[in-house]
């Protein structure tokens, strides 16, 4: 313990056990003054997992890169430490109540999420918007506003530039930093990212993030619903029950109208819109704002692959644009469209067929397959160290296989 330059011990001989009694009673007066209590995530520290994870939350939708986070994960660019100390302390569920525009779609919430929302535009367009908390966030709002900078491709603010560059607004929380930031990096996809409204309250121990980050014509639009929406964030009063939030199942439910017989064994997954077989060794990870389900495979020497499960209207830009933006997630160059049929191969899954590839790049490989259900495509993403997914490929297409719609178009 270092004491304050303005505190001088008397100039006498202490004993080491009156020094040892006077260090005691210090910490443990500056101990008291710090408690206070909070009702946050006790499974917070997991979210280290999914930023460490092959890719990140938006992997699963076409057009997002490996490795630049979009929206999803508000906190993507910090460590697997700084991430576990900023969970560290937090208990229980919090509930919290806010006022979303109509047309704002809650999603799904992840363990550092206390709320989630993406909003959809024309051609395709989309932003994410979630609000979120850490204890004792790590770096302060320079660098969490940087650490956003860099993820659109923006070179770094010092302090004078962060204050011409941002403004004051009033949250529950405490005054908050709010930034506008535009860029995209060169894999990034326009229709999903170009452009991150965030805000900031720090709050003793704590930091109060609120970010939304996509489109960046979608995004400008819904700028001051956002700065209203920050505004209604706030605790819930005693006794009185959080809206109900989306959340992934705690147990299969019993399939409605299925469009074919599901192989035994399989689990339906997710609202219950699909059932598959999951193969040994791969675990279920938490989806994410923009993911139907994720899973989880683990090597040998530490290599990593991740299933990235996700549904969108519409036809999302196309096989060819979609083929392209997951080649150059690899590194591969993007093919004209004679050339993409012997790319393309098929699958069945009962009565349903999908479409497959198999991208290799440098450092990663990518087994991809989608198929369109009624009014959406979903794709099924497996993506990582090139070795494990060739050596899990066969499950990969086993799994596809087992893939049974248990709704109807």
């Amino acid at each position: 313990m270092s004491l304050p330059a303005r505190f001088h011990l008397p100039s006498m001989k202490l004993s080491p056990l009156c020094l040892s009694l006077c260090l005691v009673s210090a910490i443990a007066c500056k101990h008291k003054s710090e408690i206070k209590s909070y009702d946050v995530a006790k499974d917070a520290p997991t979210a280290a997992s999914e930023t460490a994870s092959p890719a990140d939350p938006h992997a699963g939708m076409p057009g997002m890169a490996a490795g630049a986070p979009v929206g999803g994960d508000p906190h993507a660019g910090l460590s697997a430490e700084q991430l576990a100390a900023a969970g560290a302390g937090l208990s229980a569920t919090p509930e919290f109540v806010d006022s979303a525009p109509a047309h704002w779609k809650k999603q799904p919430l992840s363990p550092m999420r206390l709320a989630s929302y993406h909003v959809e535009g024309d051609g395709g367009a989309m932003t994410d918007i979630s609000f979120s908390i850490l204890r004792r966030a790590p770096g302060s709002t320079l660098a969490n506003v940087n650490r956003w900078r860099d993820q659109l491709g923006q070179p770094p603010l010092d302090e004078a530039a962060l204050k011409t560059q941002s403004q004051a607004i009033k949250s529950s929380f405490g005054d908050a930093i709010a930034v506008d930031i535009e860029g995209i990096t060169p894999t990034g996809d326009p229709l999903k990212d170009g452009r991150l409204i965030g805000a900031i309250a720090d709050e003793g121990d704590n930091a109060w993030f609120f970010k939304m980050r996509g489109n960046a014509a979608l995004t400008a639009t819904e700028k001051a619903n956002f700065l209203k929406w920050i505004e209604t964030v706030k605790p819930a009063p005693p006794g009185t029950a959080a809206p109900a939030t989306p959340t992934a199942p705690t147990a299969p439910t019993a399939p409605t109208a299925p469009t074919a017989a599901a192989p035994a064994a399989a689990a339906v997954a997710g609202d219950g819109s699909l059932a598959w077989k999951v193969p040994d060794g791969w675990v279920l990870a938490p989806a994410g704002a923009t993911r139907y389900a994720t899973f989880n495979v683990a090597g040998a020497e530490g290599a990593k692959a991740e299933l990235a499960i996700s549904h969108f209207p519409g036809d999302v830009g196309g096989d060819l644009a979609n083929v392209n933006r997951w080649r150059q997630q690899i590194g591969l160059a993007a093919v004209e469209a004679a050339a993409l049929p012997p790319l393309v191969t098929k699958l069945s899954a009962g009565t349903v067929s999908f479409s497959l590839i198999d991208a290799t790049g440098a450092e990663a490989r990518l087994v991809a397959a989608w198929t369109r259900h009624g009014a959406d495509t979903w794709f099924f993403k497996f993506s990582g160290s090139p070795a494990l997914v060739a050596a899990e490929k066969a499950k990969f297409t086993a799994f596809i296989e087992s893939v049974r719609f248990t709704k109807p178009e």
